[in-house]
């Protein structure tokens, strides 16, 4: 019997369940693809769900459910949000129109919490676990696959996790402890560094610790010999050393040959030999050395193109020690230790460096488990060189530590990202198993929008240098290119020109494109920016037409007339590196708006490009996002910096602060645009995961927040107030979600 999509909603979290008990009750890998899809929209949100409100929650799974592709169970839980609490001044202010699904996985099982610094994975007892420190020498660990937390013990202030490796059947955790200079401050490149063992299920140390004289160590591996557990470490002084775990000693002189830092260490044995197979930042080759005696043993294992980044060894079902390397040339290679042959094919697939590698014996032979800066975990079978399987997804920070492990006789992946965040997956065949809702096809670095003829446009610039277009109703599957950058897209507007609407584009090339949504094409050559590192684009209109503003980090703003593609006139100069640049029209005259690296906003006089009064103060940080808008016929900017979580509200006339700063964010601001809703101006910001709506006129927060499960990057508003928002490597459209009371006294409290 088919499960209706609301029924686990209804029956769990409608009904007021707190979300560990809903996890609970989802079903497990024997449920039908309908109840696995609806289990994912829980576990893929999991973590953030347990510390939100009620009508948080409902909102955040009203987007994952969008994203997943559930809309009957998306609108039951825009609903619940709707209704939680009593009737706001302002109602619910969005609602999840569409949403992509590009990084949903229905085969998540969890999500750990990021609690303390980021986690290193190992095993205990057959289960995967997550080690990390409190940040105050507290040693945690957990299970990542059940959430529980198996053992805890101090190691020591400043205490930081180095490995989890196995000494005869005993999982150790090695913990680092870098000596200190005459300042108190941990200084491992001149005083030194001291690691210590740790047994993992009972806290107590094991053994005496390994002490180095100068720098710090970053990469262990263990093996038994005679009986005894060796440990193999690298470092930044870019030297091999083996260490007797239980008497502390070096069992031979330090072993160089690498470039830079050893960033990786594996152990094997072949031909009743122990061998360290190490890897250095700089070197595109691995070293293979006899554990005891650091010789080197035959030629480097070289075949990378680039710098090999991590390294994993297994043992065949014939005997054979393989080692599995991986590689910022994008790929992963399986050597065998025996001849110093390659194994099988270049594992390649992955759109960008890998950082993580791990291999395992199933019954069908070796497969290899890569991680890489493109945020996906991929399977491959490497006597072959084919990926098995899709990709996993839903990190949206390089993957950095990949394992792999079994829960009640089924196969789990486990990966953990840069941002600490553990993600673990069912080992099936399929990332989806219905249709997948809308993907844009690529990671998006900036939005905009626009309305020529009435179709409503959304603009994407890309992280590959393109960008690409597409009408909001067909969705984003229909997006097509209208140029390509030499480099990441930094910025995208639009302006209209005699009727015609352009898109331009700022990217790493230092190039202004302009293109003609129409006709798919660029509508008049480039303009070229001789700025160093132009990172600003913005317009303002003028009585006789539109001007281009482009401002570099040589604290200039150039100026273009866009009907000409002309200079116009001389550029801004004298200010700090610009990083953020729009127009208004404030009494009848153009003013430019900037930002800037020292903190400060300012306004300039298009005409006579003076500035206007002294520089506008009160960021803590770099200002590197302005809006303009019209508030109660003033014309204001709303300025960001992007870690300062408060937003400016300037008097454009005068220069004055218009009221207050708008604190509601934590830590820092992501993005911000204006809009209006009921004729009402309103600013949106970004950050930390939420989207935030703002009375400009009331001075206040315009309604609760809108959350999302990865960090909002872009945010761009249509007329007739919907609004574009770019979270991770996902888009969705969010529309107005109710109209507002009447307005109040702009002076009245929130």
């Amino acid at each position: 019997m088919t499960v209706p999509e609301t029924s686990w909603a209804d029956a769990a979290f409608l009904a007021g369940a707190p979300p560990d008990q809903v996890l609970r009750a989802l079903p497990a890998v024997g449920a039908t693809a309908r109840e696995r899809r609806i289990a994912a929209v829980y576990r893929s949100s999991m973590h953030l769900l347990r510390h939100a409100e009620p009508g948080a929650r409902a909102r955040l799974l009203a987007l994952e459910a969008t994203r997943f592709g559930l809309p009957a169970l998306a609108a039951a839980f825009a609903d619940l949000a709707a209704a939680d609490g009593p009737p706001p001044r302002w109602p619910e202010p969005w609602r999840v129109a569409w949403a992509t699904g590009r990084e949903a996985d229905e085969r998540l099982l969890r999500v750990r919490d990021r609690d303390g610094l980021r986690p290193v994975l190992g095993e205990v007892d057959g289960r995967v676990v997550a080690v990390d420190t409190d940040g105050y020498g507290g040693v945690r660990v957990e299970d990542v696959l059940s959430g529980e937390r198996t053992a805890g013990f101090a190691a020591g202030s400043r205490a930081r996790v180095v490995t989890v490796l196995d000494a005869a059947g005993t999982p150790l955790v090695l913990t680092g402890h870098e000596r200190h200079g005459p300042d108190g401050l941990p200084d491992a490149g001149r005083h030194g560094d001291t690691v210590r063992a740790w047994d993992l299920r009972t806290g107590e140390r094991a053994g005496e610790p390994l002490v180095v004289g100068r720098g710090r160590i970053v990469a262990a591996a263990s093996a038994e010999v005679d009986g005894r557990t060796v440990v193999v470490t690298g470092g930044w002084d870019g030297l091999v050393r083996s260490w007797d775990l239980a008497t502390g000693r070096e069992e031979a002189e330090a072993a160089g040959g690498h470039t830079g830092w050893v960033v990786s260490v594996a152990t094997a044995v072949v031909r009743g030999r122990p061998i360290a197979v190490t890897a250095g930042r700089d070197d595109c080759a691995v070293l293979v050395r006899d554990l005891l005696t650091a010789r080197q043993l035959g030629a480097p294992l070289a075949g990378h193109t680039a710098p090999v980044t991590a390294v994993a060894t297994v043992t065949a079902d014939d005997g054979r020690a393989l080692a599995v390397t991986a590689g910022q040339d994008g790929t992963a290679r399986v050597w065998d230790l025996t001849t110093g042959r390659p194994y099988g094919a270049a594992l390649a697939g992955h759109g960008g460096r890998v950082d993580a590698v791990a291999a395992t014996r199933t019954a069908g032979g070796i497969q290899v488990v890569t991680g890489g800066r493109d945020r996906t975990v991929r399977v491959w079978d490497p006597a072959t060189g084919r990926q098995l399987g899709d990709p996993f997804t839903g990190h949206h920070q390089p993957v950095e530590q990949v394992a792999v492990t079994a829960d009640a006789g089924r196969p789990v992946l486990v990966a953990r990202a840069f941002d600490g965040l553990v993600r673990s997956w069912e080992r099936t065949a399929h990332r989806r198993d219905g249709d997948a809702p809308a993907d844009h096809g690529g990671t998006l670095t900036a939005l905009a929008t626009a309305v020529p003829g009435g179709h409503r446009l959304a603009v994407g610039g890309m992280l590959d240098g393109t960008v690409r277009v597409w009408d909001v109703a067909a969705g984003p599957r229909t997006a097509r290119t209208l140029t390509r950058h030499d480099g990441t897209v930094h910025a995208v507007t639009t302006a209209v020109v005699a009727g015609r609407t352009l898109v331009l584009s700022l990217g790493e090339d230092g190039l202004v494109r302009i293109s003609d949504p129409a006709t798919g094409r660029e509508s008049a050559p480039p303009l070229v920016c001789p700025a160093a590192w132009p990172r600003a684009l913005g317009t303002a209109r003028t009585a006789d037409g539109v001007r281009v503003l482009v401002g570099g980090r040589d604290g200039t703003v150039r100026i273009w007339d866009l009907d000409s593609g002309e200079a116009d006139g001389p550029p801004l100069t004298g200010a700090a590196p610009v990083q953020a640049v729009t127009g208004a029209l404030v009494d009848g005259r153009t003013v430019l708006v900037t930002g800037h690296s020292d903190r400060t906003v300012r306004r300039w006089d298009l005409v006579n490009r003076r500035p206007l009064g002294l520089p506008l103060t009160g960021h803590r940080r770099g200002v590197d996002g302005a809006v303009t808008t019209v508030v109660d016929g003033r014309p204001v900017a709303v300025t960001r910096a992007a870690f300062d979580p408060a937003l400016h509200v300037w008097d454009l006339a005068t220069g004055h602060p218009l009221g207050g700063a708008l604190r509601g964010h934590r830590r820092h601001v992501t993005a911000l645009t204006v809009t209006t809703r009921a004729g009402r101006p309103l600013a949106v910001s970004a950050g930390e995961g939420t989207v935030r709506t703002w009375d400009l006129a009331a001075r206040c927060e315009a309604g609760p927040p809108m959350p999302f499960p990865y960090d909002v990057r872009s945010l761009a508003p249509f007329p007739d107030g919907d609004l574009l928002v770019g979270f991770g490597d996902e888009l969705a459209l969010l529309t107005p979600g109710g109209q507002p009371a009447p307005a109040e006294d702009p002076a009245a409290p929130a």
